[in-house]
């Protein structure tokens, strides 16, 4: 939405609070079911509170079933995630009088396949850069290759420079990616993620570097044993691990089997202990026993992950484990998904209760109410008494106790961008 904002030119703005917009654009996700029903109703509920407005919906659920987007209500065009780079242009012109019809839709369809980094918002505390687009993985569930193509990559040197001009400007950038992991294995000369992390640190700018979603097998380990890289990145790593159960990896095509992820996890708490690591975990994928299950449990158990992200397998059309055998009863899938969700709030609350006494660099995000509101590098919500619009400044807050949700502190002074929690 950065990156669409940014293309909009002098001819648009947001609509305010309370006030209906003229265009909606509706951003959409189809890796669940779920996701897919929340977009559907985010859709409508756009059409509901904006009755004049033209929707325009984007992303990977509107690349895969098209039509059927175009058939809900209030839905001007749909464009799907890989000419999402068309859609500044459609709506330009659109908004200077021409009907969205065949051939502005085929226009969306023949844009370039890659459609860049957001570009630089200084609305935002925290920044996006979209290094890396599309998955060549193959995994029997997810449906993101049909619907973002190939993995493909922002050039080295576009991607550096974009980092460099975001990092002046703004406390923190994030650096994402479908399958950020795989960044410039498709160039020529081929690169790789840490090569662009110990580039940037090179550069000596302000500022930190967090990175989104990581496949387990693709994490860069050796960031974390420099120490240029490491007092740039934050401590916060998550990893797309979904089963403890080896069968069940190999049903899903995973790349790698438990031990590694046990592995894999204790080496990075070793190279950045209190590290924030988090886990994706699917339950009630086709053929899961109780015993896998199981197996799940005690493995994430065993680590020292701060949260889980869990979320229920929903067979994605034209997927392979659409049509496996073995389909876990659905009050069997909630029953699972609770139990990893209670675990994931014990884990939550220890973490957060761990932070007491220490002093973090926090990123100021908010201001209302006499209380500021900003995300820690270890991505803990932080709340503390404060006053003034000091969006996008680096604050140093000691943290007093937690609630459960968020740390509650003192800032203690400014903080220059250079030093650690």
């Amino acid at each position: 939405m950065d990156a669409l904002a940014g293309g909009l030119g002098r001819d648009f703005r947001p609509a305010g609070e309370g006030e209906e917009a003229d265009y909606v654009v509706v951003g959409t996700c189809t890796v669940t079911a779920d996701a897919d029903v929340a977009s559907r109703r985010a859709i409508r509920r756009a059409a509901r509170q904006h009755p004049r407005a033209r929707i325009f919906v984007t992303g990977c659920y509107a690349e895969v079933d098209p039509r059927g987007l175009a058939a809900l209500p209030g839905v001007a065009a749909v464009v799907g995630a890989r000419a999402l780079g068309a859609l500044p242009g459609l709506l330009s012109l659109v908004h200077r009088g021409a009907a969205p019809g065949p051939a502005l839709a085929r226009a969306a369809v023949a844009a370039p396949a890659w459609t860049g980094p957001p570009r630089d918002s200084l609305e935002h505390a925290r920044v996006l850069l979209k290094v890396q687009d599309g998955c060549d993985a193959g995994c029997s569930y997810c449906a993101v290759p049909a619907a973002r193509g190939r993995a493909r990559s922002l050039p080295f040197e576009e991607a550096l420079a974009r980092l460099a001009a975001l990092r002046r400007r703004h406390a923190e950038v994030v650096l994402a990616g479908v399958r950020l992991g795989a960044y410039g294995r498709d160039l020529s000369p081929r690169r790789s993620l840490a090569e662009l992390v110990s580039a940037a640190a090179g550069a000596g700018l302000p500022g930190r570097l967090r990175l989104s979603s990581i496949e387990p097998s693709e994490f860069p380990l050796g960031l974390l044993r420099q120490a240029r890289t490491a007092r740039i990145l934050c401590e916060h790593f998550h990893l797309p691990v979904q089963s403890g159960s080896d069968r069940v990896l190999g049903a899903m095509r995973r790349p790698y089997r438990a031990g590694a992820i046990a592995s894999l996890v204790e080496e990075i708490a070793l190279g950045m202990p209190d590290a924030c690591i988090v886990a994706d975990v699917m339950v009630g994928f086709p053929g899961e026993t109780a015993a896998d299950h199981q197996a799940t449990l005690r493995l994430l158990s065993s680590l020292p992950l701060a949260y889980l992200h869990v979320f229920p397998w929903s067979p994605r059309p034209g997927t392979p484990a659409a049509g496996m055998a073995g389909r876990v009863e659905a009050a069997l899938v909630r029953e699972r998904a609770r139990e990893m969700q209670s675990l994931s709030a014990r884990r939550w609350r220890r973490f957060l209760a761990a932070q007491s006494g220490r002093e973090l660099e926090v990123v100021v995000e908010r201001t209302e109410g006499g209380a500021s509101r900003g995300t820690s590098r270890r991505y803990v919500p932080v709340r503390w008494p404060g006053c003034g619009d000091e969006r996008g400044t680096l604050a140093r807050v000691r943290i007093e106790s937690s609630d459960g949700t968020e740390c509650l502190g003192v800032r203690t002074g400014a903080s220059s961008g250079r030093i650690r929690p």
